[in-house]
């Protein structure tokens, strides 16, 4: 419980420095745009690829967590799509609005499971956030990517438009090119490991201050129903299926509580990068990001001592 805290205080901490940041004009409008391209091209990227190349990845069972991750994952997003009309006329969503519910939903912050298993499980944890991480960012950055751009747009893209704008993102290139480097056993050149490290690390400290510089403070402190529907899916919803579908898959133990930290923690702080990036609500993507971390503050070591039961 106490390592679950640990872990958590950090993210509100930097995300309160990013508020007053803003608000305090130390940082110029403008120069947080430069922050923004340099964490969604280079930082982000850089740290997928350092944890996948380094993780021991291949000592591990992956076909039931993968299973278990990706279907928990691909329930929640179909379901979002089958119900995206009444959600739109429920609570009165836009397109960009609708698909930043879309990524508070089904996207996951991959970076704070991974403190809490490495104090819960030491090595092995990390290795099966890696093994999830693996699964989970292709899909999860694909269809965030092809919604985001169907919905947050002007114009509606054309299955080809589409195609290009998912597979040109660098979180999916950089996540191929760690597992294939992972798997296949090839050699990098150490000072080059050190520099996907060292930019690897600028990640999470930058994504948490343009988290909290993008922050709506009344939302945060009233939030609305979009943002209290996506904390809800998430949060409660997400590890809710992965029951279901461990169940089925057989995953138990140490995998199945990992699962079931990776489905508890909040959203990605990538996906307040993609909303920006590409036109999606990033008030509404930034409140739930905080909602969702607040909340999860006191929710994860309740999922935490659920799964251990279940396990």
């Amino acid at each position: 419980m106490i390592s679950t805290f640990e872990s958590l205080l950090p993210v509100f901490l930097l995300i309160a420095l990013g508020l007053v940041l803003r608000a305090r004009n130390v940082v110029p409008a403008d120069m947080w745009r430069g922050l923004e391209l340099l964490g969604y091209w280079v930082f982000f990227p850089a740290l997928l690829g350092d944890t996948l190349i380094r993780s021991d990845i291949a000592s591990l069972d992956l076909s039931g967590i993968t299973i278990t991750m990706v279907g928990t994952f691909t329930t929640m997003a179909l379901g979002l799509l089958a119900a995206r009309r009444v959600l739109m006329n429920v609570l009165v969503l836009d397109g960009p609005a609708y698909s930043s519910l879309f990524q508070g939903a089904t996207r996951w912050n991959g970076f704070i499971a991974l403190p809490i298993l490495a104090k819960l499980y030491g090595d092995e944890g990390v290795a099966l956030v890696a093994v999830i991480i693996g699964a989970l960012v292709p899909p999860a950055n694909i269809m965030a990517v092809a919604v985001v751009a169907q919905n947050a747009g002007s114009q509606k893209l054309t299955l080809r438009e589409t195609a290009y704008v998912v597979f040109r993102n660098p979180f999916i290139w950089a996540t191929a090119a760690g597992l294939l480097i992972n798997l296949a056993g090839i050699p990098i050149y150490e000072p080059v490991m050190t520099s996907m490290s060292m930019l690897g690390g600028a990640a999470i400290a930058s994504g948490l201050l343009m988290v909290g510089a993008g922050l709506s403070t009344s939302e945060t402190i009233r939030p609305s129903a979009p943002v209290l529907t996506g904390t809800a899916l998430k949060l409660l919803g997400t590890p809710l299926i992965v029951i279901l579908w461990s169940s089925v898959t057989g995953v138990s133990g140490t995998a199945f509580v990992a699962c079931m930290v990776c489905a508890a923690v909040p959203t990605a702080m990538s996906a307040y990068v993609l909303a920006r990036q590409m036109g999606g609500d990033a008030p509404l993507i930034a409140a739930t990001v905080m909602t969702q971390t607040i909340v999860s503050f006191f929710s994860i070591p309740l999922i935490i001592m659920l799964a251990q039961r279940l396990q």
